[in-house]
């Protein structure tokens, strides 16, 4: 099988394996997607591995992008790919916690296809600077939320027939 050029996005955490590398690039290099995501909540998961605000926040962020965008997911993902070439066509420009949502929003506004597959998750080694820290859950709940409400009302505010 010969592979596109993909670029593999994982999370720096010790929460997914690489080993699981082939199940996310399998429906770029079959043709079946663009961008894949990789649902820690539809895979097995040790039990407690996920705090509790991680899995209201990644099921609040997924109920709002199925509702608004139409993209039926479970996670917004730990460990995600995309062929290179869609990559650069949403030209990411967040630095911060909103990358992983704006690449999703971005890719569904564009109609790229954005396959979700199930991944494994596992207790993390260490504190999260994201889900271990008030000021980090906070600051991530701000970030993914307000991209989701912005991206959508700049989508509708562009496809309102514009009066003469």
């Amino acid at each position: 099988m010969i592979y596109p050029p993909i670029s593999p996005l994982k999370s720096s955490s010790s929460t997914t394996t690489r080993a699981e590398l082939p199940l996310l690039l399998a429906p770029i290099a079959e043709g079946r997607a663009d961008i894949t995501i990789g649902s820690h909540l539809a895979g097995p998961r040790t039990a407690g591995a996920l705090p509790w605000q991680s899995l209201f926040g990644n099921w609040l962020a997924a109920s709002l992008i199925t509702n608004l965008y139409g993209l039926k997911i479970s996670d917004l993902g730990p460990f995600r790919a995309a062929r290179a070439d869609a990559l650069r066509a949403v030209e990411l420009a967040e630095t911060t916690y909103g990358w992983a949502v704006e690449l999703i929003l971005k890719g569904a506004t564009q109609g790229l296809r954005i396959v979700e597959v199930p991944v494994s998750y596992h207790p993390r080694i260490g504190k999260s600077k994201i889900s271990g820290t008030f000021r980090g859950t906070v600051g991530a709940t701000w970030f993914i939320l307000s991209r989701i409400a912005r991206y959508y009302f700049r989508r509708r505010k562009n496809s309102m027939p514009r009066s003469a």
